[in-house]
């Protein structure tokens, strides 16, 4: 039984070895994904050994096989890189500690450039040389800093793993045997990552690969300008509703960058109604979106603005206001393709297709309602 727990004692330091360094990933992830802490706090206690993250690990057995064989070989690089015991007493237990310490965090950065030579193989070729650098360094990094933050743990438990018989041993002899089969384990262990981890991320050669379904794409939704603008009071029921009137525009003018058009209201219902005050205008581009364009009372250059005062219109009559603009659309530029006009806000607006060179952010003025002629 004792010779049992003696073969045994060598093992000892690489299955703690491979084990801290999973429970370190796994520990960065769950922590991660709780996000109750930040990612770098908990790199800091958590070193995330496991890049290829440990959600999908759970849904992918090649992945699963990746991790494993990148623990073993970072643990079969701990013991073959382990300095060999010294004769009894001879080397001061904090020297040996030290020195395996040392030995697993280089055998942590080891681990850590297979696995990134991996991660390089499985993204080959690389649109940028350079994303070389950016895929392997964070791993790099993160296997030396595992080394110092972990590596004693497994240190401790070297000193234990040691037997006096290997301090009888003559120096040229011992570990020796150890070393070969250690580092012949961190060769295999290697190779199989960098063949498994590629074939992995491209997934199974020998099954045939999904045709691509083909996607339409969504047609762009367009947002256009409302169909009744804010109620700025009470209608009167006298008014003229937006479904009671018919506008039209006409009476295009310029003048040294200066443009001017006429809005005409005709009332097409069956009874006497009035406008009064000023019309409602809103602008869309010629593809249908809503632009933002503000329609200020008044005159401007090349129109007057009229007294505010009711007009009532009798079926067929009509009344008109005045739009007046700087022309700021040039070639190219998108600019309004249709005016929308309501006798006031809070009733339909109708829809006119109009040609005016006025880019977005702007403004044109707009007159009161006047009676035609």
């Amino acid at each position: 039984m004792g010779n049992t727990a003696a073969g045994l004692k060598p093992l000892l330091l690489p299955a703690v070895v491979a084990a801290l360094w999973l429970l370190s990933g796994l520990g960065y992830s769950v922590l991660v994904n709780d996000g109750r802490l930040p990612a770098a706090f908990t790199a800091l206690v958590f070193p995330d050994t496991l890049p290829i993250r440990a959600q999908v690990l759970l849904d992918n057995s090649g992945r699963v096989l990746v991790a494993g064989l990148t623990a073993l070989a970072v643990a079969a690089a701990a013991l073959a890189l382990l300095p060999a015991p010294g004769r009894t007493g001879a080397t001061p237990r904090h020297t040996t500690f030290l020195a395996a310490w040392m030995a697993i965090a280089l055998a942590a950065v080891a681990g850590s450039a297979v696995l990134g030579t991996g991660l390089v193989l499985a993204d080959w070729p690389m649109a940028r040389k350079a994303w070389v650098f950016t895929t392997v360094s964070p791993v790099l990094l993160t296997g030396a800093y595992w080394g110092v933050a972990w590596g004693w743990l497994p240190a401790l438990v070297s000193l234990t793993s040691r037997t006096h018989d290997d301090d009888a041993l003559p120096p040229e002899r011992r570990m020796a045997p150890q070393r070969g089969w250690s580092l012949g384990a961190f060769v295999l262990f290697s190779a199989a990552v960098l063949v498994a981890l590629p074939l992995t991320a491209r997934g199974d050669p020998s099954q045939p690969s999904p045709e691509p379904v083909a996607t339409p794409t969504p047609e762009p939704t367009v947002y256009g300008a409302a169909p009744v603008g804010a109620a700025l009071s009470e209608p009167d029921p006298l008014w003229c509703t937006g479904e009671e009137v018919e506008p039209s525009i006409g009476g295009w003018d310029a003048a040294t960058g200066h443009r001017a058009a006429q809005i005409t209201l005709r009332n097409t219902g069956t009874r006497s109604c009035t406008v009064q005050g000023y019309p409602d205008l809103d602008f869309e581009s010629s593809d249908g979106w809503v632009m933002g364009i503000t329609a200020v009372h008044g005159g401007s250059h090349m129109t007057q603005d009229a007294p505010v005062e009711p007009v009532t219109l009798a079926p067929g009559e009509e009344a008109t206001a005045s739009i007046g603009w700087r022309g700021t659309a040039g070639a190219g530029v998108v600019r309004v393709g249709t005016l929308l006009v309501a006798p006031y806000s809070g009733t339909q607006r109708q829809e006119l297709e109009a040609d005016i060179d006025l880019a977005e952010p702007g403004f044109l003025t707009v007159t009161a309602w006047a009676p035609a002629g």
